[in-house]
């Protein structure tokens, strides 16, 4: 198990907790009699989680809203952004989904770059210059036909 301190203002303690197999967002209260409560968390499954899902947005009083599916929550205020949060968690959340999900990324990655390569590929060979230069000699042979034509040296 990781643990991340996010913030501790006035007994109340923000931490992110890295299982094996979710990650849990929580905030702690300290009672009169020193126990730390659970009064709000947020637990992300891997294997509910999709790249992306997890949201992180800064609200007008400082505080940052994190929200994953129908889960919400609010953390303090900190010098960090949104997004670092996000992607912290995002960033745990991936490497929980170990080597098969990095193949299939990398797999897909591949097929993409194959993709773009032959629409490149593709692109190049409408805009070859030969062609042009092909099509340019069969217009200018119209156009002599056309002008001949016109001129009356050659019958239409």
């Amino acid at each position: 198990m990781e643990i991340t301190h996010w913030s501790s203002v006035d007994g109340v303690h923000e931490v992110l907790l890295k299982y094996s197999n979710m990650v849990v967002i929580i905030r702690l209260k300290a009672s009169e009699d020193k126990v730390l409560e659970t009064e709000r968390q947020v637990v992300i499954r891997v294997e509910e989680w999709n790249p992306g899902a997890v949201q992180a947005n800064r609200l007008s009083d400082g505080t940052i809203k994190l929200r994953f599916r129908r889960q919400n929550m609010t953390l303090s205020a900190m010098m960090k952004t949104p997004h670092a949060l996000s992607s912290l968690l995002e960033e745990w959340l991936m490497s929980m989904r170990g080597s098969t999900e990095k193949n299939r990324d990398h797999t897909k990655r591949i097929q993409a770059v194959k993709r773009n390569r032959d629409a490149v590929s593709r692109m190049l060979e409408q805009a070859s210059i030969e062609k042009l230069v092909e099509a340019q000699g069969q217009i200018n042979e119209k156009i002599n036909h056309a002008e001949d034509t016109l001129a009356g040296y050659r019958p239409a």
